[in-house]
């Protein structure tokens, strides 16, 4: 099977209850956020998320005092785009489509949580660099010396073909062209816990320096602003 296979044919949207992660949203668009109140340099009229999944990002941005007047989701999921649809009003639009085949561009272009399902990630990356001048990634740390020690990947649990660490996400991103301007980390594990173990390690994860748990144990992301 390919593994766009999955977001075509619901075996994506099952994995993820249905819901596509949309009770992620608020915390995705905080961090959003976040990067934006960084740089006030950056006035968005336009904003488009590729790979928006149900939309509830650029929803919550929506309800936002961010200032853009466009705020368009591209997602190829039809079952992505069917929930994404019910939040459609006339700054917000969702698209079934290509992002790179329009032709529109946008002052600030999000791919959260997105690059990591890519085959072939640094094409990908290099066509988000020119759908607008400010890009914002959200990429999952995954390589940790307890993943590794485990054995483990995340392939069948959530699609994730490429796994990364904080210094080869910052790379993908520049080996692809773009100059990477801002980074952080996001604690992603300590704010949305999705399984018991989660919650048992995140007492060291409290404890830790951020990088060090991030290396250790996992369980933290990497937001990228680039340019």
């Amino acid at each position: 099977m390919h593994p766009t296979d999955a977001y075509l044919d619901g075996a994506y949207a099952s994995k993820t209850g249905g819901t596509w992660h949309l009770e992620d949203s608020p915390y995705k668009a905080g961090q959003v956020l976040r990067m934006l109140q960084r740089h006030p340099e950056i006035s968005p009229d336009s904003i488009c998320d590729i790979g928006c999944g149900a939309g509830g990002v650029l929803a919550e941005l929506a309800r936002r005092p961010i200032g853009a007047s466009r705020l368009v989701g591209y997602d190829v999921s039809p079952h992505a785009n069917a929930l994404s649809r019910a939040l459609t009003n006339q700054r917000l639009e969702f698209r079934q489509d290509d992002p790179f085949q329009d032709g529109e561009k946008f002052d600030v272009a999000l791919v959260l949580d997105v690059v990591e399902h890519v085959e072939d990630c640094f094409a990908f990356l290099r066509s988000c660099s020119t759908k607008a001048r400010w890009k914002i990634y959200i990429v999952p740390l995954d390589t940790s010396a307890s993943m590794v020690l485990r054995g483990a990947n995340c392939w069948e649990s959530v699609g994730h073909l490429h796994l990364f660490t904080k210094e080869t996400a910052l790379k993908s991103v520049e080996h692809s062209g773009q100059r990477v301007v801002d980074w952080f980390l996001t604690p992603t594990s300590l704010v949305r816990p999705h399984r018991f173990a989660t919650r048992f390690t995140n007492i060291a994860r409290r404890i830790l320096p951020q990088a060090l748990a991030s290396r250790l144990l996992g369980g933290y992301s990497i937001m990228i602003l680039a340019e």
